[in-house]
């Protein structure tokens, strides 16, 4: 179960951590957003290959923040996804104004310096795991980016010997009386290690048979209904099929592709369910992704700019990879029946199981 680090920036202040198993698996997190920057295993002729999205090192990636920020890899938060109306948000009994990070009062992902900009503290709980495993901590102080109550956030990633990379997140109010609280993981997948440039040619499918339904005049927001997905562009679930069958049928200038929170049950779960699995035909690489979380929001990268230049040189764009995000329900701060699911007070804690299971298929 090694478990190794070297440096990430140049001057020594970010590292980054190795997580390797006895198949010759190896996943790289970094302690600026605990985000996951490389995921190497061997495909189905047992050639190699990174199938996330990332860059070399901290100073590249943070030129290419100068570009786009498509949040590669990174741990999201406070809160993953959109808030709306973002100036009028009412927590422990304040009116809260967080800040708009897109047009029409959107708070997105957190705000300006979310969890995906800190840095955590990192721990090697490998012994305590019997795997390979590294714990991040990072404590929000009270009002960062206008959340009220002080939040630490611990977020473990461990790395099976069956391929299955499991990340665990908790979460304590430990200063106020109540804050809001729905952190993710925002990794980017591309299961041929972008020798196809895009996820067209994946084949997905979801037992989800409903997605959030979103306003008509604001078409990323959710209204706290559920919307029957079966027989349309979102039906993964019907039969497993090809992103590229039906991703053309969006509209260019609004969504260009899949953003859509799929809800898998009603609450939070005491156990893991499996709730997606993608797999590519070329390197007959499988993932299969479980969690004890109630929604799935899947985004196939509809905005990510192609002047980003990765790792290997590798060229980004729209559909280049999908990020499979398990979470609660998206702005439920403003559903009065999904709110009390993101709401943390003193004495309770948050937790939240993504477990991303890897394997080949012929």
């Amino acid at each position: 179960m090694p478990l190794t680090k070297h440096a990430f920036s140049t001057d020594g202040s970010v590292d980054e951590y190795i997580l390797s198993n006895s198949r010759g698996t190896s996943v790289y997190v970094t302690t600026w957003g605990a985000r996951l920057t490389r995921f190497i295993i061997a495909d189905k002729n047992s050639k190699l290959r990174d199938i996330v999205s990332g860059f070399e090192t901290y100073e590249q990636w943070q030129d290419s923040l100068l570009i786009d920020d498509p949040y590669f890899g990174a741990t999201i938060g406070r809160v993953a996804g959109r808030i709306h109306p973002c100036d009028s948000v009412t927590i422990a009994g304040q009116h809260c104004v967080l800040p708009e990070i897109q047009p029409n009062k959107v708070c997105l992902h957190g705000g300006h310096q979310g969890f995906d900009k800190k840095i955590f503290t990192a721990t090697d709980v490998s012994a305590e795991h019997g795997v390979a495993a590294v714990k991040m901590v990072y404590v929000s102080p009270d009002g960062e980016e206008g959340f009220p109550g002080e939040i630490e956030l611990s977020v473990t990633y461990s790395l099976g010997d069956d391929d299955s990379l499991a990340i665990s997140y908790h979460g304590e109010l430990t200063k106020g009386t109540e804050s809001v609280f729905n952190p993710a993981n925002h990794t980017y997948w591309n299961l041929t290690g972008f020798e196809e440039p895009t996820v067209h040619n994946h084949i997905c499918s979801l037992p989800a048979t409903h997605v959030m339904a979103t306003h008509s005049d604001h078409p990323m927001i959710p209204t706290g209904q559920l919307q029957s997905v079966i027989g349309t562009a979102l039906d993964f679930a019907s039969q497993p099929r090809k992103y590229g069958d039906r991703i053309g049928e969006f509209d260019n200038e609004i969504m260009r592709g899949y953003d859509h929170a799929y809800v898998t049950s009603t609450m939070p779960t005491d156990h893991l369910r499996l709730v997606a699995c993608v797999w590519s035909e070329l390197s007959g690489i499988r993932l299969t992704v479980m969690t004890d979380q109630p929604v799935l929001v899947m985004y196939t990268g509809n905005w990510i700019s192609d002047k980003l230049v990765g790792k290997y040189g590798v060229r980004y764009g729209n559909h280049s990879a999908v990020a499979l995000e398990t979470q609660r329900f998206t702005n439920a701060v403003n559903i009065p029946e999904y709110r009390d699911q993101v709401l943390l007070h003193p004495g309770g804690a948050f937790v939240h199981k993504v477990v991303f299971k890897l394997d080949t298929v012929k």
